[in-house]
């Protein structure tokens, strides 16, 4: 009787322990993925939401900024761009504005005098001339070692044009850009060189010449000369030879400038004190400008206008005149107004085969 009961109570412990062990086993947490063959947790490679919906940020690249990128020149004015230098800064350096005077800024920065800005042909580079070669640099004018500079109007590129054992003054390009022309006038005597736009085979042209200009199509030079006991305007074939006179009279006549037609000559007078203009042929000269002392002419694309230096107001600034109006009209237009001198002005010539109004070549500048 003992060992059956026993038996039953053994078989009740076991039913009990069985239920309680199938209860807890399906209450129990099941896992959540499989494993993978390789033993990789799947779970760990699915992007969260956020991921899949929204780009990380630094994946897109970002463009760099430039720093020394030449930048779209300001639009000039209808009449172009004129170059000029001036003292304004505390020593002389070369500057460009528009054609009425807006947006004066300054292109040589350095602690030397850079004088007469000229434009190439094709308006991307201005040639000028630089005491930064003698030894008393800043303190040796008139009678400095000048050297001819060339730039490129954004500022890159200044070099010397080419290294000569005399000092060279007002440089002219030939309008088809392959060659420079300057002189070594000091005193009212001097002499005219040419030199290749790289500085190579460097030639004398004209004995007893300077303030050369040449004509348009390239094939005459004109320039002054006191090879007669009186500075007077004279004009020669390109390579030197026909040299002839142009103005005879008792006045000393100076700074001649060709017009972009090829039909007139502008040019100054020291006894007057003013510009005129004439014929290539040196007729029918008659006075354009009347005020103060007036020089230093330079035409506007289209040969309509003249830009010079006049010390009308006090001191030297630049002035632009209609030329077909002359003294007849409404009167010069004063670009510059600073109490600081502005001189040698010289207007930016359009490229061959491009129509007034149209920027030239090299339209750009380096913003400070």
């Amino acid at each position: 009787m003992k060992k059956s009961y026993s038996v039953f109570i053994v078989a009740l412990i076991i039913v009990l322990f069985g239920l309680l062990f199938g209860a807890c086993s399906s209450t129990a947490p099941q896992p959540a993925a499989t494993e993978s063959p390789q033993g990789e947790d799947q779970t760990s490679r699915e992007p969260s939401p956020s991921a899949t919906n929204t780009p990380f940020p630094t994946s897109t690249p970002v463009p760099a900024v430039p720093t020394s990128t030449a930048l779209p020149a300001p639009p000039p004015g209808d009449g172009g761009e004129i170059a000029f230098y001036s003292d304004r800064d505390g020593n002389a350096e070369i500057y460009i504005m528009n054609a009425d005077g807006s947006d004066q800024r300054r292109l040589t920065i350095n602690q030397f005098e850079d004088y007469s800005p000229v434009w190439s042909p094709d308006g991307s580079q201005i040639a000028f001339v630089s005491d930064r070669d003698d030894p008393q640099a800043g303190e040796c004018y008139p009678n400095c070692f000048f050297q001819t500079y060339v730039i490129n109007i954004d500022g890159s590129d200044e070099h010397r044009l080419v290294e000569t054992e005399f000092a060279t003054l007002h440089p002219d390009w030939r309008p088809d850009g392959t060659k420079l022309s300057f002189d070594t006038e000091f005193n009212l005597q001097g002499d005219i060189y040419v030199v290749n736009a790289d500085g190579s085979d460097l030639q004398l042209l004209i004995r007893d010449g300077f303030w050369a200009d040449w004509s348009p199509d390239g094939t005459q030079i004109v320039y002054a000369s006191n090879r007669d006991g009186n500075v007077e305007i004279y004009v020669a074939d390109a390579d030197g030879s026909k040299q002839r006179r142009l103005t005879e009279n008792a006045r000393l006549d100076f700074f001649p400038a060709w017009s972009p037609d090829g039909q007139r000559i502008a040019f100054a007078t020291m006894e007057q004190k003013q510009i005129y203009v004439m014929n290539a042929d040196g007729s029918n000269e008659r006075q354009v400008t009347d005020q103060g002392l007036s020089e230093n002419p330079a035409w506007s694309p289209d040969g309509a206008q003249i830009v010079f230096q006049s010390s009308s107001d006090g001191n030297f600034e630049i002035y632009i005149q209609d030329v077909l109006q002359g003294t007849g009209g409404s009167g010069p237009q004063r670009l510059t107004n600073h109490q600081a001198a502005d001189l040698w002005p010289a207007w930016r010539p359009e490229p061959a085969g491009v129509p007034p109004g149209t920027p030239g070549l090299g339209d750009t500048w380096m913003r400070p």
